[in-house]
Formats: C-alpha cells, structure tokens, sequence
C-alpha cells in the first residue's frame, strides 16, 4: 500500500529525492532507487525520464548518471526550492545570526537568501536591499526595517530583475553585509554561475560590502558552472552545511576564509 501511495501522490517530491541521491552519489541504478523510495521501478524510471528532459541527469542501461551539463543548467525558482530545503532552511538561520539591528545588507537572489530573509523577521531597523522579488515581497518584516528593491527588467521564471538598472544601483551603496549564493563553487575556479545574466550584478554585490558571506548548500561545491563571478579570495565567511568533503573545508580554512557548517538531522 505504501508503495501505491507513494506512486500516486508524491512526483514531485520523489523526483527531488532522486536528485539529490544522483547528485551525492552521482549515478543511481534503477533497482536501488526503487528500493530506496519503496516505489516501482517502472515510477523511478518515468522519474528519470522526466528528469533527463530537464537536463538534471542522463540516462545509463539500468539507471542514471549526474549529468555533465548539470552545473551549467539554471534551474527555475520553484525548482531551486525543492533541493536540499532543511540544509537551506538551516543555513538562513545561521546566516541570520550574523545581522545585529541596525545594519545594512544585500541579498542575492535565490532559495537559501530567501531562507536568510526568513530569519530576518524579528531584527529591527534594518535596510534590506535586493533584486529578488520574491524576498522582497514574501517576508513580513519588522516595520522599522526598510526593503529596497533594484530596479531593473523582470526574469520571467526567476523572480529577478536584472540589468544595467540594478546593476547601476547596486554601484551606488555601500553594505555592511551582503550574502551571496552560488550555482557552483571550487577552490581554484572561484564561484560560477550556471548564466552570465545575473554575473554582473553578483559582482556589484561584492563590490558594495564590508564583508561577503558565501551561503551555500553541499551540493554546490567541488563544481564549475560556465561564468566566473569571483575568486574565493573575495568571500569573508562561507556558510554550508556538514556534507561538504572535509577537504574542500580545510582548503577554505587554509584561505584564511572563516567557514559554518550547519548540521541536519538526516546527516
């Protein structure tokens, strides 16, 4: 019955399982996600199916491998909230924990800044700037701190706005924070972005702080996506969370990079 159930009325967090399993393990045979989730291996590959048309993974005999392109594909809002949610969720209360009252931030766009946002409800007299629409709108702050949106044109599908207006105004402020996510993180490439669209406005970002604080889930790191932001050498703090590979933390450390790992329960 379990097996039913899970078959009928959960594709899409099943789907979401299964990427997060490829992308930590970066290949998953058919019969091993099927007993895993306790669902029919003919729903695990429809699963997949539908997965490898969206470019998350390619398909092998008998399974599926993390695709190549993975780290280039840009995934839509929804889809970026669907992965990882109790890492991300966790790390927007560290990242909060750093804010006093009173200060000025910048937030990047994207489903862990949004978790940051979250947590920023009780701070009071804060300046909140962002090009993130939807952490503009969807977040009841304080009253006594003020949101200021960019300006600039909408991304449909992504909840930005984005140009030279945006990118013009972030040029103009200065920060006492910004928090920045990341398609992709790697110790000698930097951090990537899957697009060159939102790249210049990232770099704004890092121009206009005092400090920068890189938020990041596990699945980001070790990867390389298409457009150079910055070096890591321009990333004060780093929040992640403990499933990053041990290695990857104590190069950060070495960088002289001041490094947060967040723990869930299911790690």
């Amino acid at each position: 019955m379990l097996q039913n159930n899970q078959d009928a009325i959960l594709p899409a967090e099943r789907r979401k399982r299964i990427l997060e399993y490829i992308q930590e393990n970066r290949s998953a045979k058919i019969e091993e996600l099927a007993l895993i989730l306790d669902v029919s291996e003919a729903t695990v590959r429809r699963d997949l199916a539908i997965l490898a048309t969206e470019g998350l993974v390619d398909r092998t005999y008998g399974g599926a491998v993390l695709s190549e392109v993975s780290t280039a594909f840009e995934l839509l809002y929804p889809e970026k909230r669907m992965l990882f949610p109790d890492e991300k969720h966790l790390i927007g209360i560290e990242a909060a924990s750093m804010v006093a009252d009173g200060e000025t931030l910048i937030l990047d766009s994207g489903s862990t800044t949004y978790e940051i946002a979250k947590n920023l409800i009780r701070h009071k007299n804060l300046t909140i700037i962002t090009y993130d629409l939807f952490i503009a709108s969807n977040i009841s702050y304080d009253p006594s701190t003020t949101v200021i949106v960019t300006g600039g044109v909408r991304r449909e599908g992504f909840n930005v706005v984005t140009g030279p207006i945006a990118e013009e105004f972030l040029h103009q402020v200065r920060v006492n924070k910004a928090f920045l996510g990341a398609d992709a993180v790697d110790i000698d490439s930097g951090i990537t972005n899957a697009t060159f669209i939102e790249v210049s406005i990232k770099r704004r970002i890092i121009e206009s702080a005092s400090e920068v604080i890189l938020v990041a889930d596990h699945s980001k790191f070790g990867k390389v996506a298409l457009a150079k932001v910055c070096a890591l050498n321009q990333i004060h703090h780093v929040i992640t969370d403990s499933a990053v590979d041990e290695s990857i933390i104590q190069e950060l450390q070495r960088s002289g990079i001041a490094t947060r790992l967040v723990k869930p329960q299911s790690i």
